[in-house]
């Protein structure tokens, strides 16, 4: 079942009341998960998505959206990679000047259709890009997320992995949080799937954002695979 509105609304607030804390803790110059970002790059890039949520909210389009929610955001997200950096580093901004307009911007109805660089989207959706955004930050700096914003990421990206690459030959579990079918073959429909991946929620975000390598976490066994077509490298990342 999809996360909710109001929950990925309170996902996205109990995230950031995560991060305010842990952001001013750390060394704003420390190195980071993100490659070439600094701990002060990452604040950055996640108060700049809350400051675009509260705008884009604010001058709302109408007509309808492109229809392709996380995945197709996901799918477009590498060749923003340059305009993320440039935008990164051209400012310093602080995430909490940028909460309570998002706060703001949750009270407008989830079907709102907003336009983005990704395209447009229903506001609902972009809720959870940005929510998507601020738990693999969070990660890539080494802050824990909330257990409410995690369980929402995970199912978001474990339905984005499924609509890209439709099918039932594979079946990936992440608990407690979700399971999803994947990958066109044989279909599998009684007793145990013969193609089967498991792992953690937090090592799912990971590998799904491109911070671990597949054979990594084969090898260390926090992905646990079975069957010939379980190999989901080539699959694998959606963010980058």
């Amino acid at each position: 079942m999809a996360t909710s509105y109001g929950e990925l609304g309170k996902a996205l607030l109990a995230q950031y009341a995560v991060l305010l804390p842990a952001f001013a803790a750390l060394d704003p110059a420390g190195p980071t998960d993100c490659v070439g970002w600094t701990v002060a790059d990452l604040e950055t890039h996640v108060a700049v998505t809350a400051r675009s949520l509260a705008r884009i909210a604010g001058q709302a389009t109408g007509g309808t959206a492109d229809g392709g929610g996380v995945a197709q955001w996901a799918a477009k997200v590498p060749e923003l990679s340059e305009q993320a950096d440039a935008t990164a580093r051209s400012e310093r901004l602080a995430l909490a000047d940028h909460v309570e307009p998002v706060r703001g911007a949750l009270q407008q109805p989830p079907g709102l259709v907003v336009e983005q660089v990704t395209g447009r989207h229903t506001l609902r959706d972009a809720v959870a890009f940005r929510l998507i955004e601020a738990v693999v930050h969070g990660l890539d700096a080494g802050i824990q997320p909330d257990r409410a914003a995690l369980k929402a990421v995970v199912k978001e990206l474990a339905a984005a992995l499924a609509e890209r690459h439709p099918g039932k030959s594979v079946e990936v579990r992440i608990p407690p949080y979700t399971a999803v079918q994947c990958l066109a073959g044989p279909r599998h429909t009684r007793g145990t799937p013969p193609n089967v991946v498991e792992t953690d929620g937090i090592s799912f975000v990971r590998l799904a954002a491109g911070r671990e390598r597949w054979a990594d976490l084969v090898a260390d066994g926090r992905v646990r695979a079975s069957g010939e077509r379980s190999d989901l490298s080539g699959l694998l990342p959606l963010l980058s």
